[in-house]
């Protein structure tokens, strides 16, 4: 089996198993200043997809830090300004044993003193808090300016820990900017070997910017540019790091993996005959043309970057059009597609 062949269907595989990453973030905009948070949707469902409808509703804008705690917690999400209101309803319960009340910045839900009390109300966490861990849900992380949110922890309050100078959140809102998918994980040490190439994906989206991506090996860039959320890379044998920044007009991201390769740095297997792949135009609205070459017919098939097969051409050689559709003929969403020839991997993005 060849090398590129094997990084292809390693991609394929391990996105048919992998739980999108839902990495989303979340700005606040506060008459002290603005900070960053990191929103685990994927590990934190409920809670998540809760908090991110009521900021795209606009529910935050306005409100205030209405407890402030010392060294404890500052606290916002009433809109009654006292810590008894809330969006009308409460949700269910939700932890995660990874998300914990173990440093500042720490966000996470407010609730009464009942089991499935949250509502709207949330705080941060001014200096780790264990004992809270386990009661209420912890759903995200400050992530730039830290010290903005401990500044408003040391803010004089009066009766009911109220800021005797209101706080004001002049808006809350999710950036543009979503992290869906991360192959391989990256909290473990990636181990390869030095005689084959690794495939790494970093699939993130936004609604109304180009994503940025920079890749870099041991701090030197390999692959840059607009829509490249995948590398094929070998490393040679040794302690690596490799990083991914995906970044547009609002926010930037990096995720980095440790890399462990072994053994010699020759191949075992033997290309095939030269086989080619490129698509015309690239990004495409109405379709793309298959440019492909090779001397024998090879299987063409189109992925989606969760490892879904959307169309199969069977055994070709020559040009053909992809028409957006997938083989039961539906239109398919807009994205990046992988595109897998013989033992060559191209990538498509489909507009809208």
């Amino acid at each position: 089996m060849f090398k590129i062949l094997k990084a292809c269907l390693m991609l394929v595989v391990v996105c048919l198993l992998a739980p999108a990453y839902g990495l989303h973030f979340a700005r606040w905009d506060t008459s002290m200043g603005s900070f960053t948070a990191e929103i685990y949707n994927d590990l934190m469902p409920i809670t998540g997809e809760n908090f991110i409808n009521l900021t795209n509703n606009g529910f935050y804008n306005d409100l205030i830090f209405h407890r402030v705690v010392s060294g404890f917690v500052i606290q916002d999400g009433c809109p009654n300004g006292t810590g008894t209101g809330g969006p009308g309803y409460t949700i269910q319960d939700e932890y995660h044993p990874s998300l914990i009340h173990d440093r500042a910045g720490m966000l996470a839900m407010a609730k009464t003193s009942q089991p499935n009390s949250a509502g709207s109300q949330y705080y941060f966490t001014l200096a780790p808090q264990p004992h809270l861990d386990g009661h209420y849900a912890v759903f995200g992380k400050v992530v730039q300016n830290l010290d903005v949110v401990l500044a408003i922890g040391q803010v004089p309050v009066g009766a009911n820990n109220r800021p005797i100078t209101p706080v004001t959140i002049n808006e809350l809102r999710m950036l543009d900017l979503m992290i869906d998918l991360i192959l391989p994980a990256n909290d473990e040490v990636v181990q390869c070997s030095a005689a084959e190439d690794v495939i790494f994906a970093v699939v993130a989206y936004s609604g109304n910017h180009d994503i940025n991506y920079t890749w870099k090996v041991d701090d030197e860039v390999v692959l840059q540019g607009v829509n490249e959320p995948t590398l094929t890379h070998r490393f040679p044998a040794g302690t690596h790091i490799l990083s991914c920044t995906v970044e547009n007009v609002e926010w930037s991201h990096t995720v980095i993996w440790q890399i462990n390769s072994s053994g010699n740095n020759v191949a075992d297997d033997v290309l095939p005959a030269v086989q080619a792949i490129s698509l015309n135009p690239n990004p495409f609205r109405e379709g793309t043309e298959i440019k492909l070459s090779s001397p024998l017919p090879q299987r063409l098939k189109i992925y989606d970057l969760k490892g879904r097969l959307i169309r199969d051409f069977g055994m070709v050689k020559d040009e053909l059009f992809w028409d957006g559709r997938d083989s039961q003929q539906r239109n398919c969403a807009a994205g990046t597609y992988l595109f897998k020839y013989g033992d060559k991997c191209s990538r498509g993005v489909l507009l809208k």
